[in-house]
């Protein structure tokens, strides 16, 4: 026997609903499964007001198709697309948007002739530049300037999407327009940071005194104005230089006894030789390496990209891992995890960190509350954290030839007192690696003082450097140095002593950090 067809069920008001006043919610009342078996087998539907009866009913009840693009939308993207690519030159890299009212592949299409629609276009002409330049690449490397000139725009609001769409945009014409003040520009402030010729004659702002200075500050290379210069190659090269970034501080290396320096020494040559020993010379049961590629790291301009095959497989890097369990895997724990993962990769030779310092970036900081693996101190001692930058050479051998490739790297221990051969454990060791980017930013900052002959004698001097001393070594302030010295005759040795002996009745804030 043939089964009954189903008759598909309407989503209108012809279904049983309730209707709540108060929350304005509709709510659908349950059908039994019996009815609706006997309502498909007769056919017996309840009926519908609008007509929905073969409409489907259930979770995808309020699904539509979305409908097709109108023969006008298509006309218009393909005029639009047009226009661009004819106002469009490659070899100067110059994109014609003047008089666009004007423009022969639109003004018949009514786009002008009332403001809402007026509004749409220029969003929707981006939008059609996005699609010819389809990424940010692209249209950084097609269009270097822009003309908007002729336009009649009282101010920018109309065309604010210019700067999200070529925000690398360095000559810009709005001449020939309304614009009379700055407000009429507030949109775009700020917004092009690479704008260096700006035009706005044939505007009212030319009247308004001194507004070139404010637009310098809001375009921080802008030279020319109006075809005017006004900031000179040396002007512009100091803004670039005050601008540029915070000053690069001398790294801040904070040792105790010797310990870090030793390990620093120590640590590289053994891993570029022999990585098996150094695992069991420094790392326990508990002690935790990960390995983090930042493949979208910029390397410099005379750096060839090299392929990161041989180490992508152990990368714990979380803006690619996001699965727990993926993040959980890539953290390796106790010796033979983390001599597994060694022993996997790639061959490496580090400069050396006495003779080569220039090519390292090196600090230490003493850190309290480490995990006592004699279990006698419940609040912990204390360690030293290391965090080093510097670069490689990964050594690839084949049957044929070696590969080397010169990679950036990044690279923090946590150091304690450990059950190892030599007394200390790497409790956390995180290694990242990247593309090469050299070592200029290791470099600090230096600023020249202009401060008037010092008064000091000599001997305020030298103890000044005796009270430097003692804090350094003992992470006391200055002042409780000074008082210690005093107290010793300024006898750096038997100040040391002194604080030695007195060390536990120190208040808190005799210390600039805390020492174990």
């Amino acid at each position: 026997m043939t089964p009954p067809a189903r008759t598909k069920r309407s989503a209108s008001p012809g279904h049983t609903s309730s209707y709540n006043s108060n929350a304005g919610i509709k709510k659908r009342s349950p059908v039994p499964r019996n009815e609706r078996a006997s309502k498909l087998k007769t056919g017996n539907n309840p009926p519908n007001n609008n007509n929905n009866n073969n409409k489907r009913q259930g979770p995808r009840a309020g699904l539509r198709r979305l409908p097709a693009q109108s023969t006008e939308t298509r006309d218009l993207k393909v005029r639009l697309s047009a226009m661009v690519k004819r106002r469009h030159d490659p070899e100067t890299k110059f994109l014609d948007l003047t008089t666009l009212a004007k423009d022969p592949e639109i003004n018949n299409t009514g786009m002008f002739d009332s403001k809402s629609r007026e509004a749409k276009f220029f969003p929707a002409l981006m939008a059609i530049c996005e699609t010819i330049f389809p990424s940010g690449f692209k249209r950084r490397e097609a269009v270097v300037s822009v003309s908007l000139a002729s336009n009649d725009l009282p101010n920018v609001a109309a065309v604010t999407t210019l700067a999200q769409t070529f925000p690398n945009t360095k000559n810009l014409d709005l001449s020939n327009n309304h614009i009379s003040d700055l407000k009429s520009l507030e949109p775009w402030r700020r917004k092009f940071r690479y704008l260096e010729h700006l035009i706005l004659t044939g505007n009212p702002i030319e009247n308004v005194p001194d507004f070139h200075l404010e637009l310098m500050k809001w375009y921080p290379n802008l030279r020319l104005l109006n075809g005017v210069q006004v900031r000179s190659e040396e002007e512009f090269t100091q803004s670039k230089k005050r601008k540029a970034t915070l000053p690069v501080q001398p790294a801040l290396f904070r040792d105790q006894d010797g310990v870090a320096e030793n390990f620093i020494k120590q640590f590289f040559p053994a891993f570029d030789n022999e990585r098996a020993p150094l695992i069991e010379h420094f790392y326990g049961p508990t002690s935790t390496f990960s390995l983090n590629i930042d493949t979208q790291a910029r390397a410099t301009n005379k750096t060839v990209l090299a392929p990161w095959d041989s180490w992508i497989k152990k990368s714990r890097n979380q803006m690619k891992i996001t699965s727990v369990h993926g993040r959980k895997y890539r953290i390796f724990k106790g010796v033979d995890a983390i001599r597994e993962t060694w022993l996997s990769l790639p061959a490496t030779r580090h400069p050396d960190p006495v003779a080569e310092n220039e090519k390292w970036c090196i600090e230490c900081q003493p850190i309290p509350g480490l995990p006592d693996p004699t279990g006698s101190s419940p609040t912990g001692v204390g360690g030293l954290m290391i965090v080093l930058h510097g670069e490689l050479e990964e050594h690839n051998k084949t049957a044929k030839a070696t590969t080397i490739r010169r990679r950036s790297f990044d690279r923090a221990f946590i150091l304690g007192p450990g059950n190892t051969p030599s007394g200390i454990q790497v409790l956390n060791d995180i290694w990242t690696l990247r593309a090469y980017g050299g070592y200029e930013a290791f470099k600090p900052t230096i600023t020249p003082q202009h401060s008037p002959a010092s008064n000091k004698t000599p001997e305020q001097v030298q103890q000044e450097l005796l009270a430097l001393e003692l804090s350094r070594l003992t992470n006391m302030t200055l002042e409780y140095s000074v008082m210690c010295l005093q107290e010793s005759d300024w006898d750096l040795k038997q100040a040391g002593q002194s604080f030695e002996t007195n060390r536990a009745k120190l208040p808190p804030t005799a210390f600039i950090g805390i020492t174990s």
